[in-house]
């Protein structure tokens, strides 16, 4: 499967990037100065942002991240839950988890002295400077390690995402996707470091991310804008629409019963752990269970109350939720009890991490949209 690589046409990449200075997006990370390095740590917190998420939700998503967050010290001295509820409606909570894993990593390296940092003038952490370094942090793969050394260090270092992906496969007609097998993936990283072998690799880089999102795109790619398409086999070949060859996406159904447990004293039950797709954060009890089967009590909720304290339970609505591969259809059950929250945030029935939170403070306090959904049919 392993197709050879032939030097890229110097005037062609000159093409590049003189298409990209012409046509640039205006957005919140990227310098009005296309050659200026960019801050390592928003191009960090913009590239992991922009994983599995559209430009057009970032950009706000990005500024007010950056207002709050506006370094690894400020960052790492904020809790996880703060840390969600800025993310949240992004999705994919374990990004933001990482986040703030590798910013406490980074921000305890300066403070102990355990690792060479490069520093700003202001003394302040910054990101590391090496792939190695890099890919061992929580959270950060090879493109996202690629992204900040190119495009905040220039160095000629190679990405590879769902853009590049698709502009290599159509521009040499590769009927295989890099998932397919270690030669595959080898295949388009040759690619990509091809384009990446100049000085000139941050740029190159950029180009190619900005050319997949606004011109060669999965449906209807404008060819006639591109840079490449003298030398754009499936241009060529009026062949674009099979390129990259379609992956099977297998998404599974899953039904499952949310609950909105509330105290006397008008406060919410909120459990950390054991949940199926919440283990890490502050979320609703819930749990698998067949359709329409809300009648009564549920024998998997009694592990958070005695259910002689219950004054009435009801099934209050559904919602529909997408969580990775699961399509999710979720009943909410209201249960009302006649005991107020205890002082202490404890349950002898469940090892898990508790709170009661007032019923006026929920929706600042979760920070994910599948509790917001069950607590806005309250």
């Amino acid at each position: 499967m392993s197709v050879a690589i032939k030097n890229m046409d110097k005037a062609i990449l000159k093409h590049l990037r003189d298409w990209f200075r012409k046509n640039a997006a205006d957005l919140p990370w990227r310098l009005s100065d296309l050659d200026a390095p960019r801050d390592p740590y928003a191009v960090w917190i913009s590239e992991t942002m922009l994983q599995q998420t559209q430009v057009s939700t970032v950009r706000d998503y990005f500024v007010r991240w950056m207002k709050r967050f506006p370094d690894i010290e400020t960052l790492a001295a904020a809790d996880e839950n703060e840390v969600f509820r800025y993310w949240q409606g992004l999705g994919y909570y374990s990004r933001a988890r990482n986040i703030l894993k590798t910013a406490k990593i980074i921000n305890q390296q300066k403070m102990d002295g355990s690792r060479r940092l490069l520093l700003q003038d202001d003394n302040k952490a910054t990101m590391p400077t090496t792939r190695k370094e890099l890919e061992a942090l929580p959270g950060i793969g090879a493109y996202t390690a690629g992204a900040i050394l190119s495009l905040a260090y220039h160095q000629q270092e190679a990405i590879l995402d769902g853009n590049l992906v698709r502009i290599f496969s159509r521009l040499y007609a590769l009927d295989f996707l890099p998932t397919e097998s270690k030669d595959a993936l080898k295949t388009y990283w040759d690619y990509a470091r091809e384009i990446a072998d100049s000085p000139k690799a941050y740029i190159h880089n950029e180009a190619l991310m900005e050319l997949g999102r606004t011109v060669c795109k999965i449906k209807n790619p404008d060819c006639a804008s591109c840079p490449f398409q003298k030398v754009c086999r499936a241009a060529l070949e009026n062949r674009t629409a099979e390129f990259p060859p379609s992956k099977k996406h297998i998404q599974k159904d899953w039904h499952g019963t949310v609950l909105v447990i509330e105290s006397s004293d008008h406060k919410i039950l909120a459990i950390h752990g054991g949940q199926k797709f919440f283990k890490n954060q502050f979320t609703l009890p819930h749990f698998e269970s067949p359709r329409n089967a809300t009648a009564g009590i549920p024998a998997q909720a009694e592990t958070y109350f005695n259910a002689d304290l219950v004054t009435s339970v009801q099934c209050i609505g559904k919602f529909k939720h997408n969580i990775t591969v699961h399509k999710m259809e979720c009943d909410v059950l209201h249960i009302q009890l006649r005991s107020k929250a205890p002082v202490r945030n404890h349950s002898a029935k469940t090892a898990h991490e508790i709170q009661w939170i007032k019923r006026e403070e929920a929706q600042e306090f979760f920070a994910n949209s599948f509790c917001l959904k069950a607590l806005a049919l309250l």
